[in-house]
């Protein structure tokens, strides 16, 4: 139990502090400062990628925000991975990624709560109205965090699963992606 991914209320009152003025204000956000922004969604949006390494999240998630962008809903990929890369370069093996390696999991923690608070920032400042989170978001765990934020900051969100399960596939996406 210690080890699962869990945002701590230290994370959420941060979140909360950094994010929101007043009890009517959520994330910053008010009618006055989206008024001169065309809102295509009446409340943010979160688009939470959900599948094991390799099945075409990212992918999928770099067309999904390509073609909203087309139609004019801002739009935004936060590839939670790019965070890690960008936290750390000691890691370059499968031991990152097991669940009983306790320094890597605060690492990949921080990397997604940072992620978390940059979707805030996209929302406020950026006047985003569309939030592509990708990562593996397999656990329950990790899922229940995202939809705490969420309803916390009074978005939308749900889930998009990416299944695959053609070797052949899954083989070339590990090439492709130099995984």
């Amino acid at each position: 139990a210690a080890n699962r991914w869990k945002m701590t209320s230290r994370d959420q009152k941060c979140l909360k502090s950094m994010y929101r003025r007043n009890n009517t204000e959520r994330c910053g956000r008010t009618a006055s400062t989206t008024a001169s922004v065309p809102q295509f969604t009446n409340s943010p949006t979160m688009i939470v990628m959900v599948g094991l390494p390799a099945r075409g999240k990212t992918y999928i998630s770099k067309k999904l925000t390509r073609y909203l962008n087309w139609i004019g809903v801002t739009t935004k990929v936060f590839n939670v991975g790019q965070y890690r890369r960008d936290a750390t370069r000691s890691y370059n093996s499968f031991e990152f990624f097991r669940p009983d390696n306790e320094e890597a999991m605060k690492i990949r923690k921080a990397c997604a709560v940072a992620a978390l608070k940059d979707v805030c920032n996209y929302f406020t400042m950026e006047m985003g109205q569309v939030v592509v989170f990708d990562a593996t978001n397999t656990t329950p765990e990790r899922r229940d965090v995202i939809l705490s934020f969420a309803k916390e900051n009074g978005y939308k969100v749900f889930f998009v699963e990416s299944i695959c399960d053609d070797p052949e596939i899954i083989a070339e996406n590990i090439k492709v992606s130099g995984l």
